[in-house]
């Protein structure tokens, strides 16, 4: 039987939310702080949990990154993944993915963030999918909003599932450090809320 470990990426791969690290490594301060301005009442509604944040988060994004080409919107996820997310790791959870990859299990990230900037790492250090939101792209060309539910919660689940299916097939390592990771955790064989012992 094979076996399976996957990682919610921020915050437990990650020390910090790499979307916000993203913006702030691809945008000059102050235009960061007029994107999270201009957003701010429905970013305080949802740090207040008071709706979900898939909307804000959205129009976030939508703010900095719509029109943008997919060529320039990869180039400088690309260049933040390869460049930056090495210094935002958790180390002990990078200790985890080692012995993992030394046990030759097959390696998997499930995130809410954006695929394009994960990806890259991701195929540096052993992992074999990123199971992640993913941005709309028509023409060639960002259109702000996401392809794809934010892959947190029961679609984080559902997702992963539909990658890899036949559940009794495989055995299961999940890690996170969420609510929005609970389901995914639920079905494991190994689920680590928070820690990675």
């Amino acid at each position: 039987m094979k076996t399976l470990a996957v990682f919610d990426f921020d915050c437990t791969l990650t020390r910090k939310d790499s979307f916000i690290n993203f913006l702030l490594d691809t945008f000059d301060f102050s235009s960061f702080c007029k994107g999270i301005a201009v957003n701010l009442f429905p970013l305080l509604l949802s740090s207040l949990r008071l709706t979900s944040d898939d909307e804000p988060k959205e129009r976030v994004f939508q703010h900095f990154f719509s029109g943008w080409s997919e060529e320039a919107f990869n180039s400088v996820c690309t260049k933040y993944s390869l460049a930056k997310i090495d210094g935002i790791i958790n180390q002990e959870a990078l200790e985890k993915v080692n012995w993992h990859r030394s046990q030759h299990h097959m390696l998997v990230i499930a995130s809410a963030s954006i695929n394009m900037w994960i990806i890259p790492w991701a195929k540096r250090n052993g992992f074999i999918d990123v199971i992640a939101t993913e941005p709309e792209i028509k023409g060639g060309t960002l259109t702000g909003r996401f392809r794809t539910k934010n892959c947190k919660g029961p679609e984080k689940l559902r997702r992963f599932l539909e990658h890899y299916p036949y559940r009794n097939q495989y055995f299961l390592y999940a890690y996170g450090d969420s609510q929005g990771d609970k389901p995914l955790l639920n079905i494991a064989d190994k689920p680590f809320f928070r820690s990675f012992h």
